[in-house]
């Protein structure tokens, strides 16, 4: 029986790739809901950007050639019967499969705002919200984005490249909230000023307004935005709806263990809508780690994971942000090292606990984001001259 991987995203096709590697001659099957062929989802803002063509999309997401791997697209799998170890595909096919893996990543998380549903009110997750993006660039004036996280704001900077005004709305105090401080978002939010985004903190949208097509959005203090497009970017949900519909062990995503496993000792889940110890990451990385080692344990070799250290950065702008690992904010425990350089716009911080690197989250060119996700991921011990010099250079 093949092992049996569910969803075509990323994280999917990145494990066939390294079990291939390891085990070429066994069968897989993977399935996907999506009529196009498997593409690279994370760089789909480079892509609306202009920066990145729909072909190399496609090439970085492509599977591998092999008479040992089955490709089902535009069929997504229904049902698992997991006791038999048998799935049913969306034409009514059953599979057996040794292994299933899911990996089917994660859904937008949608505004529950009256107006949401109006024409030319936009999610972005898939190819297809950035196609229709892409062909409302040109005939956009005043486009707002809902949302100033990681990709609202990547989004924002792409809207921005025929002349048109682009509001970005964020309802907490700053930001990236999850991965940058206080100090960073000031900074970027500086830059993004110079770009000519509009940005507003700490205000919500609760109405969007239009006859047909959405023609303002109305914030809580009262305030109106006249705007032709409006983009949600809020965040994520896992996908936990088969697995929970056929009782899998869920929680916000669905629970695995250290060998990746659900609470079915032949189902395994990676990726977005996996949960490990409590958390789940809404970013690549931590799936293609996952997908590693999945591969490792299903080749018959010893993998633990552990957890990753994420680290995240802006695609599309260029104004360098980084946030690895903890960026300091509700722990009275750690200690906080910054650098300030107000002229050219720079911006360091290190978060230490006990003396060992916890985090860093930095606005402005640093050179050293690889060597410093590595020091953060094995939690490097900061000497006290290397604080000295910190403290002085902004640099370790």
């Amino acid at each position: 029986m093949p092992i049996i991987v569910i969803g075509t995203g990323s994280v999917g096709v990145r494990f066939v790739y390294d079990f291939f590697h390891l085990k070429p001659n066994d069968k897989l099957k993977i399935f996907g809901g999506e009529e196009q062929q498997p593409y690279s989802r994370e760089n789909l803002s480079e892509m609306l950007a202009g920066e990145l063509s729909e072909e190399t999309l496609h090439a970085s997401g492509k599977l591998p050639k092999s008479q040992n791997l089955e490709v089902f697209l535009n069929n997504p799998i229904i049902e698992i019967d997991k006791h038999n170890q048998i799935v049913t595909d969306n034409e009514g096919v059953k599979h057996a499969y040794k292994k299933l893996i899911i990996a089917v990543g994660s859904s937008p998380r949608m505004l529950k705002v009256e107006g949401s549903d109006l024409k030319n009110v936009f999610t972005f997750r898939d190819i297809h919200d950035a196609e229709l993006l892409k062909s409302r660039q040109v005939a956009s004036k005043n486009t707002v984005v809902i949302g100033g996280g990681l990709v609202g704001l990547d989004v924002a900077h792409a809207m921005t490249n025929h002349n048109t005004n682009v509001t970005v709305i964020e309802n907490s105090n700053r930001l990236m909230y999850h991965q940058l401080d206080d100090h960073a978002s000031v900074y970027l939010r500086l830059y993004l000023d110079d770009l000519g985004i509009d940005v507003r903190i700490k205000n919500q949208v609760i109405r969007i307004e239009g006859k047909g097509n959405v023609e303002q959005i109305v914030l809580q203090d009262g305030e109106t935005i006249p705007c032709d497009t409006v983009i949600i970017s809020i965040g994520i949900n896992p996908r936990i709806d088969l697995a929970r519909s056929f009782g899998l062990r869920v929680n916000r995503g669905i629970v695995i263990d250290d060998q990746l496993q659900t609470s079915n000792k032949n189902i395994y889940a990676i990726g977005e809508c996996a949960e490990h110890r409590g958390r789940y990451y809404g970013l690549v990385k931590p799936g293609f780690e996952q997908a590693a080692v999945l591969a490792k344990i299903l080749a018959g070799r010893k993998a633990k994971y552990k957890g990753s250290t994420s680290m995240s950065k802006l695609k599309v702008i260029e104004y360098p942000i980084l946030s690895i690992g903890d960026n300091g904010e509700g722990s009275l425990s750690n200690k906080e090292l910054m650098y300030r350089d107000i002229k050219n716009m720079v911006y360091r911080k290190l978060v230490l606990k006990r003396g060992h690197l916890q985090g860093v989250v930095a606005a402005g060119k640093w050179k050293d984001s690889k060597v410093l996700h590595k020091m953060v991921e094995n939690k490097q011990y900061i000497w006290p001259w290397q604080r000295s010099r910190f403290n002085r250079t902004g640099q370790l």
